[in-house]
């Protein structure tokens, strides 16, 4: 359930929060959340987002001939090659510890190099 006077405040001095958690709320009488109340809350479907991600992936491909028969491929892949800190979606687990937090990361700049021969 939602807190509707938790909803714009923001942990203080926390900035790994996404949403404040103290917003929600279990739903029915089982206050502690460790189980499945059975009722149903008023927060909507698709409620939460997470942060958008920027991810621009390049290739980078070139064909050498060595001879009349011989070919060479090289190739350079480079992913998240502006290796731009996209952050990963926070904790929605409301009987975690980290429910609201984000505490990860994806993948940094990764580049995967390829030769093909051709004969």
């Amino acid at each position: 359930m939602i807190a509707p006077t938790q909803v714009y405040t923001v942990p203080a001095g926390d900035p790994s929060y996404w949403f404040n958690p103290a917003a929600f709320q279990c739903a029915g009488s089982n206050a502690t959340c460790t189980q499945f109340s059975g009722q149903f809350g008023n927060l909507g479907r698709n409620a939460v987002y997470g942060p958008g991600q920027i991810n621009f992936d390049l290739a980078l491909t070139r064909r050498f001939a060595l001879g009349e028969r011989w070919k060479v491929d090289i190739r350079a892949d480079f992913f998240n090659f502006l290796n731009h800190a996209n952050a990963n979606n926070p904790g929605t687990s409301i009987t975690s510890s980290t429910f609201g937090e984000i505490t990860s990361f994806t993948a940094p700049r990764q580049i995967q190099l390829a030769m093909k021969l051709y004969f």
